[in-house]
């Protein structure tokens, strides 16, 4: 197997785990939270913002990481420069994007979620420059298979 596919299956199984980690973080979150609200001295209100916050934002996570999922999956099967492929990245796209707005709402309760969401923002345009980038490989690929 090659370097890249060994990569690329590393990557999808790390996605995996990090999917797994939510799922785990969705039910431990109220223990979590109890814990870190007794020496950050966070207000009712305030953990109840954060648990809401973090609530929509792991069902857009876990709607980019199924995004990012199917790309990898692609990928190992040879199929990489593929309009599927660019849906894939325009949807990850937008849950940064969603994700920035959600923290970026919240962090009046919590002011660090501000760097949240600002890493959000900017996550949000360099996926949208490889969305760019891979829409103008596919529209190409395309274009190459029609010529004889």
């Amino acid at each position: 197997m090659s370097k890249e596919k060994m990569a690329c299956k590393g990557t999808l199984w790390v996605g995996r785990i990090v999917g797994v980690a939510l799922v785990g973080l969705v039910f431990f979150l109220p223990a979590i939270l109890q814990w870190y609200a007794g020496f950050r001295f966070l207000t009712k209100w305030d953990q109840t913002v954060i648990t809401v916050a973090f609530y929509c934002c792991t069902v857009v996570i876990g709607w980019a990481l199924w995004g990012l999922d199917g790309i990898l999956r692609r990928i190992l099967r040879g199929e990489v420069f593929v309009r599927q492929n660019v849906r894939a990245i325009r949807q990850i796209q937008w849950c940064c994007a969603l994700v920035g707005v959600i923290t970026g709402l919240t962090c009046f309760a919590y002011l660090p979620l501000v760097f949240l969401a600002v890493i959000m923002g900017f996550l949000f345009l360099v996926v949208d420059v490889v969305g760019h980038v891979m829409d103008a490989a596919v529209t190409l690929r395309e274009e190459n298979d029609l010529t004889i």
